[in-house]
């Protein structure tokens, strides 16, 4: 396949290089391995390949070679040639003759011309046999000087011969420091009966083992388009391109064009390679297969049974030549294409009389009667295929049907398509109005509501601003004001300004007395509380709960009750079972609106009071009920983000990282995006990796500047920016934004505790003293309406102490506050500091409990940067925390050597390549080495980052 597509970065397989390394130790100890890698055209074979080869640099002789596809008969020996080939390449004519002889050369000249005269051939089978011995002589020469691993690529497209000589090879290299790496094709086994059977006695030699490489996840996918972007992707590129690629590598590159952009259409090259398969077919399977990718990616055998009016046994005849291909793939009730691309491909390489045709025998069966086990709905399906066949009158009848349909089943995408197609057709049918029984304005303002709870707020707008044109404002105040309404819904989750206007205009045109009005009561009362504007939300709760008394309305007083809950939260004031009750009544009375927001506040609630076994327990039930309900885009992200904090709160990394890959794959609107970028962050600082705090705050920054969320995202990107450029080793530009969080603290009149905590550290970590005694005066009188918000403040003054001399009772009490919440990460911090206040104060075993105790915590939750501080300072403290002795001069920590941690320290204190040289008595060349593998085992970028991660980790006195 010719493409010119550009390098990816490399992403997944991690389970199958490990294997590959653990081979090659073998291979390094004498004995031989070889590996059956198994993937489909496409799937990623040579990447892996060339990683493998990459991380192997040095330490072995690496020779490739390759089977070609041939319309006719196979190349003999085909990738044994280009294997001799490389061969001389790298060693030259005439040391590789004199690995196998001048006798064995005249053989292997037979294939090479480089190696020679050929010698004379009387007999075949005789010749064929001194060929395998004069190459398995060969490997076992290259083998003795060092391990050798031997590629070849593509045997699906391999010679008879190639295939015995790789059985051959398989048995007769045992104990050689030899690797064979055979890669193929599964989905080719079927073609000929020679390489079913290579593979099938490969795979059961001795020392053989069958890797088969399945499509990359969404998460595989995502690092592989960063790579390709430069940046991270958003949400909704990744869930495309799984959705179109299947994840598979190649399909990814070739998906997106230079500017970073994903393709409508395909590169020609990709196209044709698509369809080559499918043109191969036989003419009637070729048909078929048109038919069949009007149906959508899958088809069930009912169905194409009718639209073919074959019995079944001709049908199964027919699809034959395509499964046996590869291109669709069986299963228990139809057939689906192999690749969501092959299916569009087809899709695309039809004429208009085509699909005409193909849409109006699709929309004939289908009228006949539902078919079973079709995986549309009926309705849909009629719709999409009327409207394909150009039949206006049946398209709108089925759409709004359709469209109903979904409404009732919470399918709110599906139910904002068919309205698209009902409002398409609309100028082409006269009685519009009499089929459907609803006028245009009403049609767009349903669309617009399905799209807001689809959060397609963009498309939603379009529709509201569409209906607003029409509506009468003078006439129909009950349909302005729920346009109004469904704006501002949509403008607070697109963080676009006008949120607060439409509201306080939907209410002054919504009646009194009528559940449009308590919409709009609830609505604008939520996003009051968002902006922290309570007492104005409290009024706007009593109204609405005065107003759901009027109305003997279950579903508003139940509203009114998380209003009411939700303003006490901010006052300190958690009335966790008052909002598992709500959450109960709503559920037994079947209103998922009011589960869902009644399910959010309750696990904020928790969250703030530190209850995150409670969270964990109950929040993946609440965020699968807004998958049920549809609003899994809406709201999914809000829901998922107390679940996430409290798993890493926890200690539960890996899991707060699958659940905020969950969130991601969302692709919520931006104010959902808010919560998932926040733990982004959130994770990468547990993790230490400044690098993914700077990408997550760079996204944040890059969000519209809604005033929704203004101040929250403000001392977000304060706070990342600290502490990434702290964890990078630019300490003058993290004190920068310390000072800055101090102006941001006296116009904002509040606190936010993380950021508090972070430019604290920061300002005591770079001698601020006037400004660290200024944040410890804000934690000291500001109220704190939780445990959390206590522990932040007692830890927050025990930072204040570092300045004069670490307080030991302080840290212990900080120390304490975050064991009480369960807090790993923030207790072993608090415990490094109280280890080295009671060093200090003389008492070194109660230090070395503290240091034992909290390196213990950091690493048990993958937090090694932490837990390496702690180790460091123990080390420094002469303190052994593996046997809990103290005494001698420990080893050098951070896995460098005694000398390189003489350079580190300094390095640290601020010495040139040329002044360490002096100190050590060692060359300014030496020293650089040096300075080179520090830079490597700490995975810093600069030295100025290993003199910060030197100071961080106490390894020199601060000056």
């Amino acid at each position: 396949m010719s493409t010119s597509l550009r390098r990816s970065r490399f992403s997944g397989r991690a389970v199958e290089l490990d294997s590959m390394e653990s081979a090659f130790r073998d291979v390094s100890g004498g004995r031989q391995r070889s590996f059956l890698l198994g993937a489909e055209a496409g799937g990623g074979k040579t990447r892996l390949v060339e990683e493998f080869a990459n991380r192997l640099s040095g330490r072995a002789l690496i020779l490739k070679g390759g089977c070609i596809e041939q319309r006719e008969s196979a190349l003999p020996y085909a990738p044994v040639t280009a294997v001799l080939h490389e061969l001389v390449q790298l060693r030259g004519g005439p040391a590789a003759r004199s690995l196998v002889g001048a006798e064995g050369a005249r053989e292997l000249a037979w294939l090479l011309p480089e190696f020679g005269e050929t010698s004379q051939r009387f007999d075949a089978g005789i010749a064929r046999a001194r060929l395998f011995e004069v190459l398995r002589k060969l490997f076992e020469e290259l083998a003795r000087e060092m391990p050798l691993v031997v590629v070849i690529e593509d045997i699906h497209w391999a010679d008879q011969a190639t295939c015995d000589l790789l059985r051959f090879l398989a048995t007769r290299l045992k104990k050689i420091r030899i690797m064979l790496i055979v890669t193929y094709r599964p989905e080719e086994t079927s073609a000929t009966n020679a390489l079913r059977t290579t593979i099938a006695d490969l795979s059961l030699s001795e020392g053989v083992e069958v890797l088969t490489l399945p499509r990359l996840q969404r998460a595989e996918i995502a690092v592989q388009l960063e790579g390709l972007l430069g940046h991270p992707p958003t949400p909704a590129m990744i869930n495309e391109v799984h959705a179109r690629c299947c994840g598979i590598p190649l399909f990814t590159e070739a998906l997106v064009d230079a500017s970073g952009s994903l393709r409508k259409d395909f590169p020609g090259s990709l196209n044709d390679y698509l369809l080559k398969s499918v043109r191969d077919m036989p003419a009637p399977t070729a048909k078929l297969l048109k038919v069949m990718a009007l149906g959508g990616p899958h088809i069930t055998h009912a169905l194409l049974r009718s639209l073919a009016d074959k019995a079944d046994l001709e049908l199964a005849e027919l699809l034959r030549p395509a499964i046996l291909a590869g291109i669709l793939v069986p299963d228990d009730d139809g057939y689906a294409f192999r690749h969501a691309l092959i299916h569009e491909a087809v899709r695309g390489d039809l004429i208009a009389a085509e699909k005409v045709a193909i849409h109006r025998a699709y929309a004939e069966v289908l009228e006949r009667g539902a078919v079973s086990s079709y995986r549309d709905w009926h309705s849909v399906a009629l719709a999409r295929h009327w409207r394909g066949a150009g039949q206006a009158e049946n398209c709108l009848r089925w759409a709004w049907q359709s469209a109903t349909e979904a409404a009732a089943t919470f399918a709110y995408a599906d139910q904002m398509e068919m309205l698209k197609l009902v409002l398409a057709v609309w100028p082409e049918v006269d009685d519009a109005i009499e089929m459907i029984g609803a006028d245009h304005c009403r049609v767009l303002e349903l669309a617009a509501d399905a799209a807001c709870w689809a959060a397609e707020a963009e498309q939603g707008l379009a529709f509201v601003e569409r209906a607003l044109a029409e509506v009468d404002a003078d006439r129909d105040n009950e349909q302005l004001a729920a346009l109004l309404l469904q704006r501002a819904v949509m403008r607070q989750h697109a963080l676009i300004p006008g949120e607060i206007a439409d509201l306080e205009r939907a209410l002054d045109h919504a009646p009194d007395s009528t559940r449009l009005r308590a919409d709009g009561l609830g609505q604008f009362s939520r996003a009051l509380i968002w902006r922290g504007e309570f007492d104005r939300a409290r009024r706007l709760g009593d109204e609405l709960k005065d107003l759901s008394e009027r109305l003997d309305d279950e579903e508003y007083r139940m509203e009114a009750l998380i209003v009411a809950k939700s303003l006490d939260m901010a006052s300190g004031s958690y009335h966790i079972d008052a909002l598992w009750s709500v959450v109960a009544r709503a559920r037994q009375a079947a209103i998922g609106r009011v589960e869902v927001l009644a399910g959010a506040a309750l696990l904020q609630a928790l969250l703030e009071t530190g209850k995150y076994a409670q969270l964990i327990e109950v929040g993946p039930a609440i965020f699968a009920r807004t998958v049920e309900f549809g609003q899994a885009r809406y709201i999914g992200a809000i829901v998922g983000s107390p679940l996430c904090r409290a798993l890493l709160a926890l200690g539960r990394v890996s899991e707060a990282i699958e659940t905020c890959e969950r969130m991601a794959a969302l692709d919520p609107l931006p104010l959902g995006l808010v919560h998932v970028l926040e733990c982004q962050a959130e994770i990468a600082l547990v993790l230490g990796n400044s690098d993914r705090i700077a990408v997550a705050a760079r996204s944040l920054r890059s969000l519209p500047p809604g005033p929704q969320v203004a101040s929250r995202v403000a001392a977000d990107l304060l706070r990342f920016g600290i502490e990434s450029r702290a964890l990078a080793g630019d300490m003058d530009q993290s004190a920068i934004l310390v000072r800055s969080a101090l102006t941001h603290f006296e116009k904002q009149g509040g606190v936010s505790w993380p950021l508090l905590a972070s430019a604290m550290r920061v300002a005591v970590d770079t001698n601020q003293k006037d400004v660290a005694r200024q944040f410890a005066d804000l934690a000291a009188r500001s109220q704190c309406r939780n445990a959390v918000e206590e522990a932040e403040r007692l830890g927050i003054l025990a930072e204040m102490s570092r300045s004069t001399g670490s307080d030991l009772g302080a840290w212990e009490l900080a120390a304490q506050s975050w064991a009480d919440l369960s807090q790993p990460f923030r207790q072993a911090y608090a415990l490094m500091q109280a280890g080295g206040a009671a060093v200090t104060a003389g008492k070194r075993a109660k230090g070395a409990g503290h240091f034992r105790r909290g390196a213990d915590l950091a690493h048990s939750i993958g937090a090694p940067l932490l837990g390496n501080q702690i180790e460091t300072l123990a080390e420094k403290a002469r303190i052994d925390l593996r046997d809990g002795k103290e005494g001698g001069m420990p080893k050098a920590p951070l896995g460098l050597t005694d000398r390189e941690f003489e350079v580190l320290r300094l390095l640290a204190a601020g010495q040139s390549n040329r002044e360490i040289a002096v100190n050590l008595f060692i060359s300014s060349k030496t020293a650089s080495v040096h300075v080179s593998n520090i830079l490597s085992k700490l995975s810093v970028p600069s030295r100025g980052a290993a003199a910060a991660m030197a100071h961080r980790l106490r390894i020199v006195d601060p000056a």
